[in-house]
């Protein structure tokens, strides 16, 4: 694999964050889906946008690379990856390097021109695939010196040029080291070709040390001949050094410095190696450098002036220079992709287990808020404490469940701690006592209550009225049945009236006793169809002179729970 698997690394990354909202999210489904819809497409945003940059790439490199099969397809393999690749860069300069060809292949290096720079990050990757993943090793900046004539033009082709480097930078993975070899003619039928001065290397260049490094090599140069020839090096020399200064102070500052273009802000090209070099061919005296060789040298430029004519004019390969520059690796995408798919794979985990620490929090804090709100309930207040034990019941199932089938991937990753709560859960569940109940019937003597034959309490009656009354505020969620009975001394009907009126007297001073309306409490006259023993004799007459006052329960709170009674009548009087 030679290119860098985006698309299937977008595509893994969506299977984990919808493995995550699956098993490990501790929002709810509604939240679930939406986000599980939100991540597939930007999924497949990210993919579209990929794909559509990798055909524009493949567009672009597209005729670059057929010019380039003819020359390279040819090569073995060992040696396109052993050779030196060099992007061969330049406004002017590599025309004349070049010729009419867009590879020349030498005993240092395989040259590859690049005239446009928008196309050297697609011509970068796409060499960088043909080489089976080691990449160009290094730029070469050409400069033609005679041919700089506008300061404003020359400022802008390097600044396209390095951000065109930037972005080939960015394409492989790594910084492209860059060698600028400047060029300065002189005329033809002089001594020796010209051979190059410069530094290179793998460290980046000082520029404010470099025309000093390359002066020592020129005096050198100018003093290593016979007399008959030190003037023309010496000239030579003068004119080399001075071509020198002017491409550190005019070329060099705008591929080296930090420069911000808008609200981007772009790297310094990682200048390693430069050089100057003479060539065959006439000065020009309207030239950029021209003046300040003059005025550096007090030597008089040629006369020429205008377009310089170039016909015939080929310009050396900087091979010298390229020879410091370290060959680059070979960079595998797919360990590179594996590593992270790996990292995106942990950081799932943590999430992972961020979500189920917090979850497990949750479930204790809501297990340990139940069991403190039940232990606050005191027992007098039951139908609050049984609504708690019914909140800790469901606690219970729920962790009991988890106990035979097993805990969710979203509780479990080593943080459950809910079986530890089961034991304290279940002790507090079998310790719950119902409240004893409530005396059902209070049977009042008739006699101590009222006169023979009489509705009329007695004075004084409401002694005896007192236990009824704590009985009935004590359990004011309960409806109220007072019943009267009579012995059998009379008619039927005169003591089934008789009973009925005693009853309503009890009711009337016990709603008004107790604060309850009236609808609270029923009457019942049974007069003496209920004995309690035989009217025979005084002592079963007297047993069987009775009000009952007997508790019952509200018809909503027996088929609804509800105990509420304030204004309803009791179920049922039987």
């Amino acid at each position: 694999m030679s290119g860098y698997p985006y698309r299937l690394l977008t595509a893994w990354v969506a299977a984990l964050a919808l493995a995550w909202l699956a098993f490990s999210s501790p929002w709810n489904a509604a939240w679930n889906l939406l986000l599980a819809a939100f991540a597939l497409a930007l999924a497949l945003l990210a993919i579209v946008i990929v794909t559509r940059r990798r055909r524009a790439r493949q567009r672009a490199s597209q005729p670059v690379l057929q010019a380039l099969n003819a020359s390279l397809d040819a090569l073995p393999g060992d040696i396109r990856r052993n050779t030196p690749l060099i992007l061969v860069i330049g406004d002017a300069a590599g025309a004349l390097a070049f010729g009419e060809a867009l590879v020349t292949i030498t005993d240092a290096a395989i040259w590859v021109r690049v005239d446009d720079p928008p196309r050297l990050p697609h011509l970068a990757d796409a060499l960088k695939r043909w080489r089976e993943g080691q990449g160009p090793d290094a730029v070469a900046y050409l400069v033609a010196a005679d041919l700089a004539r506008d300061a404003a033009v020359l400022h802008a082709g390097l600044r396209r040029w390095r951000s065109a480097i930037g972005e080939a930078s960015r394409a492989l993975g790594y910084a492209l080291p860059v060698c600028m070899a400047v060029y300065m003619e002189e005329s033809a039928g002089t001594a020796d070709a010209c051979p190059w001065f410069g530094v290179s290397g793998t460290a980046l260049l000082q520029a404010d040390t470099l025309p000093t490094q390359i002066a020592m090599r020129l005096q050198q140069y100018a003093q290593a001949d016979m007399p008959p020839d030190r003037k023309f090096r010496m000239h030579r020399a003068a004119r080399l050094d001075a071509l020198a200064r002017w491409a550190t102070d005019a070329l060099l500052p705008a591929l080296c410095e930090s420069q911000r273009d808008g609200y981007r802000h772009e790297r310094p090209a990682r200048v390693t190696a430069f050089g100057v070099i003479a060539t065959a061919g006439v000065p020009a005296a309207d030239s950029l450098y021209a003046s300040f060789v003059a005025k550096a040298t007090a030597l008089a430029p040629a006369s020429r002036t205008g377009r310089p004519d170039t016909q015939g004019i080929r310009y050396p390969l900087p091979a010298a220079l390229i020879q410091g520059i370290a060959s680059q690796p070979v960079r595998r995408t797919l360990p590179l992709a594996l590593s992270h798919a790996f990292a995106w794979l942990a950081l799932a985990f943590c999430a992972a287990a961020a979500a189920s620490a917090w979850q497990n929090r949750a479930l204790v804090a809501r297990v340990m808020h139940d069991m403190v709100r039940y232990r606050a309930i005191g027992t007098e207040h039951d139908a609050a404490r049984v609504d708690a034990l019914q909140a800790i019941k469901r606690d219970r199932d729920l962790l009991e469940g988890y106990a035979r089938a097993g805990v969710p991937l979203r509780l479990g990753l080593g943080f459950y701690r809910g079986a530890a709560w089961l034991t304290p859960l279940n002790a507090l569940i079998a310790g719950y006592q119902p409240p004893p109940p409530p005396p059902s019937t209070i049977e009042l003597d008739s006699l101590s209550l009222f006169r023979s034959g009489s509705a009329t309490l007695n004075p004084g009656s409401n002694r005896i009225l007192f236990g009824a009354l704590e009985m009935i505020k004590g359990h004011p969620e309960m409806r109220v049945l007072v019943a009267g009975h009579t012995d059998a001394t009379g008619t039927p009907a005169a003591n089934l009236r008789l009973s009925e009126a005693r009853a309503a007297s009890v009711r009337g001073w016990l709603a008004d006793a107790a604060g309850l309306p009236p609808t609270h409490f029923a009457i019942q006259g049974y007069g003496d169809t209920r004995p309690k023993a035989a009217n025979d004799t005084e002592a079963g007459r007297a047993a069987n002179r009775r009000v009952e006052i007997t508790l019952v329960p509200d018809c909503r709170d027996t088929n609804r729970g509800d105990r509420t009674t304030s204004g309803r009548s009791a179920c049922s009087f039987q």
